[in-house]
């Protein structure tokens, strides 16, 4: 995985982003972790289902498989790579987002903004 999600993922689940009260670009005054789940659109984006609707990103970051894919020919392998093939540039996009929200004035290269997330799926 390269570092730029790994990074954005590890912040996002101990919850240090948003790392601090900064205002949204949608003019809400304070961009906190609810409020980027519903600005963001992220259950609509995720597709999510009907029980992860409060919080569609740690649902779906916990759907992330824990081992190596299992041997190609397995249906099991297709089932989650199609899953993740299109959840996973979703997941990256709204992560960048969210990094360009609370960090407006940092300065982010074009490593930092592919969110294709290729290596996962690669891996």
């Amino acid at each position: 995985m390269d570092n730029w999600p790994h990074s954005w993922l590890c912040r996002w689940k101990m919850g240090w982003l948003p790392a601090r009260p900064v205002p949204c670009q949608c003019g809400h005054p304070h961009a906190s972790r609810h409020h980027l789940l519903s600005c963001l659109s992220m259950a609509d984006r995720l597709n999510a289902p009907r029980g992860a609707q409060l919080n569609p990103l740690d649902y779906m970051l916990n759907q992330l498989p824990t081992l190596q894919k299992p041997p190609p020919a397995s249906s099991q392998h297709q089932q989650v790579y199609l899953r993740w093939a299109s959840w996973w540039p979703t997941v990256c996009l709204i992560l960048f987002e969210m990094e360009f929200i609370c960090l407006p004035d940092e300065g982010f290269s074009l490593v930092a903004s592919d969110t294709r997330g290729t290596e996962l799926l690669e891996w």
